[in-house]
């Protein structure tokens, strides 16, 4: 579930709605994981929010081994612009092959429209593995919007379930000081024998009841 986190969705998905989170082939809950080093992969996927359709491509690339940077592009499909340009850094703090793993996020987005950066913020995710095909991930962070000049924390859980000859499952809650709780479940289908993947979910935030449905395609390795 390597991606810049839900944060980069919240201003695609206030497109449509005033939702905080979005849930879509790059949950909200983040995992304490980066691609491999000296490799480059994109992560696109397109979101339904009542009427409202947005298309985000999120190129990412780690030069080094040791980072993960991220370019996410977020197009709002029933005007056909350009809507938001951010940019994420990602790094490990700790690995291990059962868990503990720590990683560290932070990023902003650049508004088009309005000319101006905003949603700033820093993750701090957490991964456990519990079982042999159970991981456990845990957020928590803090987020900047510039608009309302206001700060306020996030949080999130989510557990990932492998299963035999199926899709990886994913069910997760998030929510922060500010706004309703978002949970949502998806699935992760390998295809082929590649290491693309395709991504399905659906989420709701249980405020104003909004539904996200989303589908997304992964390419994690180029090389």
């Amino acid at each position: 579930m390597n991606r810049i986190k839900a944060f980069l969705i919240t201003a695609a998905a206030g497109l449509g709605a005033n939702l905080v989170w979005a849930n879509g082939g790059h949950f909200a809950v983040d995992d304490a994981s980066i691609m491999p080093g000296a490799n480059c992969g994109v992560e696109t996927w397109v979101s339904r929010v009542r009427s409202t359709n947005i298309a985000t491509v999120n190129p990412q690339c780690n030069f080094t081994g040791g980072s993960e940077w991220a370019l996410p592009l977020v197009y709002d499909l029933d005007s056909s612009e350009l809507a938001y340009m951010g940019l994420g850094y990602k790094t490990v703090w700790l690995d291990s092959a059962r868990g503990p793993a720590l990683a560290f996020d932070t990023g902003f987005l650049y508004d088009r429209q309005n000319r101006e950066f905003d949603n700033f913020y820093i993750n701090i995710p957490a991964s456990l593995q519990v079982l042999e095909n159970v991981t456990m991930h845990l957020n928590a962070g803090v987020r900047h919007d510039r608009v309302p000049r206001d700060t306020y924390a996030t949080w999130g859980l989510a557990a990932t379930v492998k299963t035999v000859n199926g899709p990886l499952l994913i069910m997760e809650y998030a929510d922060d000081d500010q706004h309703d709780p978002l949970v949502g479940i998806g699935a992760r289908f390998r295809i082929g024998a590649t290491h693309w993947t395709l991504d399905l979910g659906a989420a709701r935030e249980t405020g104003p009841g909004e539904n996200i449905f989303t589908i997304g395609l992964n390419i994690p390795q180029f090389f």
